[in-house]
């Protein structure tokens, strides 16, 4: 740690920890999101209140270098970063962070140093951990990954099991433990996330709507709906349906007309998972198993077809000359009634002059117990460890104390204060957004591209063709024995 930062350490911990302190004793014993984010709190069965903490030695590492590969797919051109920050900037999130290191880096007498790659799904990560792995340099101690990345190298043998590292106890709140179910395979976890990373929850699938729109044609209390469990897929169609105009009067439905929806490609995996249905998913065995053909997906992608095909109702903004930032113009002039996107999409509508809310994909029914939100496979960023490690026990312990001390600083700053002090309008959204980070999905059939079946269900919308049956059985054979090869794979990295 250079000496410039160690000035200052003392005062930025002392002004830093004050706030967050007050939003940790305002949010006291609160589960805020999908990663089980309990504050700062538990009970320790006496009647007090103490603080959780991880179980770690009082140790020093000799100013040592803990290397963090950053890799991620290009989102608006941007590098998912969750370790940048060079210095205190007023920026909250930037400020939290810088905090959080600073905090580790004194404790622990480390530099914690980031390596960005070159953004996009171009194999520069992927590289970089395969050839630190093979020549045992120990370039990084971990990396945060993009998903597709991160199951290559997984099923490849080049990650470490993150149930063998001593001290990293992945039971503990910080850690999300949605994921750690969904992604647990024959006992061995390779990659995971929560508390830190911020960037789980911008790939999270959410639905923006515009309040204006719901005034004026009447439309119900969606969070009403959502709290009591009417938020379906029939009645978020029958609400789209209601809203659309040819707003120039050319007779056609283009980029200056009134639509019910914007809709993107990537939101018919979501609508699946929403559903409570999964690509894949981890049997009794601990096996990854193909689960996409049932009757509840053929269902419920018949009803979103219908209304999604029609482009005088819906529009499928990534069809005519997306240009990234089309959809955020558009839902921000009053142009749609729903956007269905990620989280990420959130802090763009700020300048937006009329009220929009925020709301979880829809249920299959009213039956069905639980929301799904998916977390986006090309937006996804996993924390994994390399095979080969220089210092096992250091990345334990260092892992363990950074998601720890992200729940104390980051996720406040990135939940509380950024995006539901900052973006969102309303008390309501804060709500919704707990619902949805609580109820998170991770589905390794869209991670790991079995059968190619992310892409092709997503070619449904994109050619107007509702034929998943016969698309499904077209690639069937393909995806079973892709499956059957990924688990001899994973029973030999475990074996």
């Amino acid at each position: 740690m250079n000496d410039t930062k160690k000035r200052i350490i003392a005062a930025l911990l002392l002004a830093s920890f004050t706030v967050f302190g007050l939003i940790a004793c305002a949010d006291s014993g609160k589960t805020q999101s999908g990663g089980a984010q309990e504050t700062t709190v538990a009970s320790n069965g006496s009647g007090d209140e103490t603080e959780i903490r991880p179980d770690l030695p009082d140790v020093k590492f000799d100013g040592e270098e803990f290397g963090i590969l950053i890799s991620s797919n290009d989102e608006l051109g941007i590098v998912k970063n969750d370790f940048e920050a060079f210095e205190m900037n007023g920026d909250v999130i930037n400020d939290a962070r810088f905090t959080r290191n600073a905090a580790i880096e004194e404790k622990y007498n480390v530099d914690i140093v980031d390596y960005p790659q070159p953004v996009g799904h171009n194999g520069a990560g992927l590289n970089a951990i395969r050839n630190s792995v093979t020549a045992a340099d120990f370039a990084y101690d971990i990396a945060m990954m993009a998903g597709y990345d991160t199951c290559t190298l997984a099923s490849t043998g080049y990650l470490q099991d993150l149930y063998s590292l001593n001290y990293l106890d992945l039971t503990k709140p910080y850690w999300d433990q949605k994921c750690n179910a969904d992604l647990t395979i024959m006992g061995k976890m390779y990659f995971t996330t929560g508390d830190i990373s911020t960037a789980d929850n911008d790939a999270t699938y959410a639905i923006m709507f515009n309040k204006l729109l719901v005034l004026d044609y009447g439309l119900p209390d969606y969070y009403e709906m959502v709290k009591n469990g009417t938020w379906t897929i029939d009645n978020f169609l029958a609400s789209v349906v209601q809203v659309h105009a040819d707003l120039d009067a050319n007779g056609q439905y283009d980029t200056n007309d009134l639509y019910g929806a914007l809709i993107w490609d990537d939101t018919v995996m979501g609508i699946i998972n929403a559903a409570g249905q999964k690509c894949c998913t981890i049997n009794a065995a601990g096996e990854l198993e193909l689960t996409l053909n049932t009757e509840r997906t053929v269902n419920v992608l018949d009803k979103y077809f219908e209304v999604a095909f029609d482009n005088s109702i819906a529009h499928t903004y990534q069809r005519k000359n997306w240009d990234g930032v089309a959809a955020v113009r558009m839902f921000s002039n009053n142009q749609a009634l729903f956007f269905m996107r990620l989280l990420v999409d959130v802090p763009s509508l700020r300048g937006m002059e009329a009220d929009f809310g925020i709301l979880p994909y829809p249920k299959y029914d009213e039956a069905q117990k639980e929301y799904y939100n998916t977390v986006g496979s090309w937006h996804s960023v996993f924390m994994c460890v390399p095979k080969v490690q220089e210092n096992p026990d250091r990345t334990g312990i260092l892992v363990e104390a950074i998601a720890y001390e992200s729940m104390k600083t980051v996720t406040p700053a990135y939940y509380e204060i950024a995006l539901k002090g900052k973006y969102t309008r309303d008390n309501e959204s804060s709500d919704m957004l707990d619902i949805i980070l609580a109820t998170r999905c991770y589905d390794l059939g869209w991670y790991y591209q079995i059968g190619g079946y992310n892409e092709q269900v997503m070619n449904l919308l994109r050619n107007f063709k509702n034929d998943f049956t016969s698309m499904y059985k077209k690639l069937e054979k393909t995806a079973l024995k892709q499956v059957e090869k990924l688990n001899e794979k994973f029973a030999e990295v475990t074996a």
